[in-house]
């Protein structure tokens, strides 16, 4: 099929390279031109584990056109998925001007009985608007319009693509759903090749799963079909439960430190509780990224605007913003006063991105240059972007190596869980530093193996 992806972010990029790689011929759209001309090189301009690999197929075999023209990418497509960014508004909700400006784009070319699929976090009614916006700038338009959010998760956008969780429709055409969902399961077959031909996907496809993540299964048992305001709000209250288990976690990690109790021991007993479940009842420096912070927000502007009570969704918001603060008030109790070096061991919001959009290390690493402490932080793939979102000053500064981080620190804080870094030769790094401070901030390391070589700490552990 002739299929068209508006939006060359993590969900639209990845959709847009396995798409090709089970065949299908893609228009890839954005409207930047440094993005259209990396991708054009065969690569993707952000780091997203196994990524890379399915560009360089896509646009090797030819099945894969990046484009900055609506026109060349839709007029043909049988298929249109958007996936544009829907950032943070002033007032806290959702800013839809990219997605309407993009389905307006659309419309101009779109061929008759074209599938047009919101794959965009959205608020609930953005699908009946979108419908008039279309209906409005091409009145003879014949087409059918259809929700499928994605569940992904960045550093495993691929990973999730190719083993689902579920794959929700939203719409009132069944035959047009079943062509969507036929694709789906195309992308889904070819999951044991793509992991077999990618090696850090296949690496770490087995951890990701025992760690709750995707789960293979019966494909059509994934499969949902429901209206389109059902289907909208799939992902966003998704994302927002899923945001309220970590500031669970979080709040509860206080007491723990409070009382000597042990965050995982907690939390591993809670989540056996089938009803409940362990993932996402992590201690750590609160969620962030492109996703969470933003749908939390978004969802409790739109409930306010229904009349509805956001009390919890606020509290959640609120919990997750003082967690750096907390982590921060934790390193001062260890004796490690202001103006002492601090070593910061990542930078992205998790590992396998680069992306540090909201990132709780970022905001760590401000946070301690706000309180006076001199900030050397580095990060396997994020050092970059955090010079733009979270800039140098007087008191922080970015390092390439591990071995800038430890030396002459006071104390070093391991802020994001790369695997990389649970492999370091802490006994040699230790003997860089002034003074053998360390706290895991992200409870990921082995406390009786770090006790040995450091006055170490972790969160509510």
């Amino acid at each position: 099929m002739n299929i068209s992806v508006i939006g060359t972010g993590y969900v639209g990029l990845t959709l847009s390279a396995l798409l090709a790689k089970v065949g299908h011929k893609v228009h890839c759209i954005d409207v930047i031109e440094d993005k259209i001309k990396t991708i054009k090189e065969g690569k993707s301009y952000f780091y997203e584990l196994g990524l890379d690999n399915l560009v360089k197929y896509g646009i090797d075999s030819r099945n894969l056109t990046p484009t900055l023209n609506y026109e060349e990418g839709v007029k043909d497509a049988d298929i249109i998925f958007l996936s544009v960014g829907t950032p943070s508004g002033a007032d806290g909700g959702w800013d839809l001007t990219y997605i309407y400006d993009a389905v307006e784009n659309a419309a101009k070319f779109m061929k008759d009985g074209v599938i047009f699929v919101q794959r965009s976090t959205v608020p609930v009614g953005t699908g009946k608007r979108a419908i008039e916006i279309i209906k409005k700038t091409n009145p003879k338009a014949n087409f059918t319009y259809l929700s499928s959010p994605e569940f992904l998760r960045e550093g495993s956008a691929v990973l999730d693509s190719i083993i689902q969780d579920r794959i929700v429709m939203g719409g009132d055409n069944e035959e047009k759903k079943k062509i969507l969902f036929k694709i789906f399961e195309e992308i889904e077959k070819m999951a044991p090749q793509i992991t077999e031909e990618t090696p850090e996907i296949h690496e770490y496809a087995s951890t990701y799963i025992s760690n709750g993540g995707s789960k293979e299964g019966a494909f059509k048992d994934k499969c949902i079909s429901t209206c389109l305001e059902s289907a909208e709000l799939i992902k966003v209250c998704s994302n927002t439960f899923l945001a309220t288990k970590i500031t669970f976690a979080n709040n509860i990690a206080r007491v723990c430190d409070r009382v000597g109790a042990n965050i995982n021991e907690v939390m591993d007993g809670v989540g056996m509780d089938r009803r409940i479940g362990r993932s996402f009842l992590y201690a750590g420096l609160g969620f962030g990224g492109g996703c969470f912070p933003k749908d939390v927000k978004g969802l409790i502007k739109s409930t306010e605007d229904l009349g509805v009570d956001a009390q919890l969704f606020k509290r959640v918001y609120e919990l997750n913003e003082s967690q750096v603060d907390y982590v921060v008030d934790c390193i001062k109790q260890m004796g490690v006063l202001g103006g002492s070096q601090v070593g910061v061991l990542g930078l992205s919001f998790k590992p396998g991105t680069s992306d540090v959009r909201v990132s709780p290390a970022g905001r760590l690493c401000k946070a301690l240059s706000h309180e006076g402490f001199a900030v050397l932080a580095t990060d396997p793939r994020a050092i970059e972007e955090s010079k733009k979102d979270f800039p140098e000053d007087k008191n922080l500064k970015y390092v390439d190596t591990v071995e800038d981080v430890f030396k002459n620190s006071e104390i070093v804080v391991l802020a994001t869980e790369w695997p990389e870094y649970k492999e370091l030769d802490y006994e040699r790094l230790s003997k860089l530093m002034k003074s053998k401070n360390f706290y895991d901030a992200r409870n990921f390391l082995e406390k009786e193996k770090m006790n040995k070589i450091f006055k170490f700490d972790n969160l509510g552990a």
